[in-house]
C-alpha cells in the first residue's frame, strides 16, 4: 500500500511542474518584452568601455540574447536542463557559483526564524484563546497588534538602530567577522550572534501571523467536548496546552507554514539588505544595482523553484495529518 504522503504529494506534483514552467517561460520573456537593449543598458552603467564588434556579440551571447527568440528560448531551456543559469559579467562568476555561496545564509537565517516565530506565535495563541478577554489575552493581543502593523524593513531598521548604533551589543550587519577565526567553535559563534538580528526581525515579521491563527482556534478548540472533558479531569498547564491544544492544532499550523513561506522568502530580501548579510536576497538587489540581468533570472527561477518545492512537501505532510486526524 502506498503510503498517504506519497500519494499527497504526487497528487500535487503536476500543479506545481506547471507553475515553475509558466515561471520559468515569465522570467524568459519579461526582459525581452521590456523596452530597451539590456546590454545597451549593461553598456551604459559604470562598468561600460568600448568593444569591437566580437566582443560585442560575445556580450550578447553570454546575455542569452544571439539568434532570434525561438533559438534563444532553445538555448535558454537547454542550460537550465543542464544546471546552466548563465554567467555573472560584473561579478565576473558563474551565476550557480554565486547562488550556491549565497543560499546557505539565506536558509540559515529562515531556518532560525522558522521555530521561534512558530513557537512564540503558537504558545502566545493558545494561552491568549483558553482565556479570551482575559488579562493576558489584552495585553499579548495589543502588542501583537502593533508588531503586525510594522513592516519587516521598518522592523530590521529599528533592530539595527537599538542593538547595533545606539546600544551596540550585536553586529551590525554582515555574517561573520571580516577576518574570520581559525578557531570552528569561535567562527560558529561568530557566525551565530552576527544572525540574532536579521532572525529576530523575520521572526517579527511572521508572530502576528501565527498568534491570531493560534488564537481563533483556541477559542473554538476551548468549547470541544474533549478539551471540556480534560478539563474537569483535572488536566492542566502544559500538558492541556501541548498533548490537546498543540497536538490539535499543528496541522493548521503546518498549513499556514506553507502559505508564510512566500511571505518569508519576500521578507528576507528587506531584512538581507538592512543587515548586508550575504544571502540571496542581498544578492539580488546587486544585481538590480549592476544591471546583471543573468543573475538576477538565475536566483528567481532558483529562489522560486525552492519555495514551490517547500511548499510542495509541507503541503503533503500537512494533508496527511489532518486525514488521520
Amino acid at each position: 500500500m502506498v503510503p498517504p504522503i506519497i500519494l499527497n504529494m504526487l497528487s500535487g506534483l503536476g500543479v506545481r511542474l506547471l507553475v515553475f514552467a509558466l515561471l520559468v517561460l515569465l522570467v524568459f520573456f519579461l526582459p525581452r518584452m521590456l523596452p530597451g537593449d539590456p546590454v545597451e543598458v549593461f553598456l551604459s552603467s559604470d562598468l561600460s568601455r568600448n568593444l569591437n564588434g566580437a566582443e560585442s556579440a560575445e556580450l550578447r551571447a553570454q546575455f542569452g540574447l544571439a539568434g532570434d527568440w525561438p533559438q534563444q528560448l532553445a538555448v535558454y531551456l537547454w542550460d537550465l536542463v543542464r544546471g546552466d543559469l548563465g554567467y555573472s559579467v560584473p561579478h565576473a562568476a558563474p551565476v550557480s557559483e554565486l547562488l550556491r555561496a549565497s543560499i546557505p545564509w539565506t536558509l540559515l537565517l529562515i531556518s532560525c526564524a522558522a521555530p521561534i516565530f512558530l513557537f512564540v506565535g503558537a504558545a502566545g495563541g493558545i494561552e491568549a484563546g483558553k482565556a479570551p478577554g482575559a488579562f493576558f489575552d489584552r495585553i499579548a493581543t495589543g502588542v501583537v497588534m502593533v508588531v503586525a502593523s510594522i513592516p519587516p524593513f521598518t522592523s530590521a531598521v529599528l533592530l539595527l538602530l537599538a542593538f547595533g548604533i545606539l546600544w551596540p551589543v550585536l553586529p551590525s550587519g554582515g555574517s561573520e567577522p571580516f577576518f574570520p577565526s581559525s578557531n570552528p567553535l569561535q567562527r560558529d559563534f561568530d557566525i551565530a550572534r552576527h544572525a540574532v538580528l536579521p532572525v529576530l526581525a523575520l521572526s517579527l515579521h511572521e508572530i502576528s501571523r501565527f498568534y491570531f491563527l493560534a488564537r481563533g482556534e483556541a477559542i473554538t478548540l476551548s468549547q470541544r467536548p474533549f478539551i471540556l472533558n480534560a478539563c474537569g479531569r483535572g488536566i492542566k498547564g502544559w500538558r492541556l496546552r501541548t498533548a490537546y491544544y498543540g497536538r490539535s492544532l499543528f496541522p493548521v499550523f503546518l498549513a499556514r507554514m506553507s502559505d508564510a513561506l512566500t511571505g518569508l522568502f519576500g521578507a528576507v530580501l528587506f531584512v538581507e539588505i538592512v543587515f548586508s548579510y550575504p544571502g540571496t536576497g542581498h544578492l539580488i538587489y546587486n544585481a538590480i544595482l549592476d544591471r546583471d540581468y543573468i543573475l538576477l533570472q538565475g536566483a528567481v527561477i532558483v529562489m522560486a523553484g525552492l519555495v514551490l518545492l517547500l511548499n510542495w512537501i509541507i503541503d503533503a505532510v500537512a494533508t496527511s495529518l489532518a486525514r488521520r486526524g
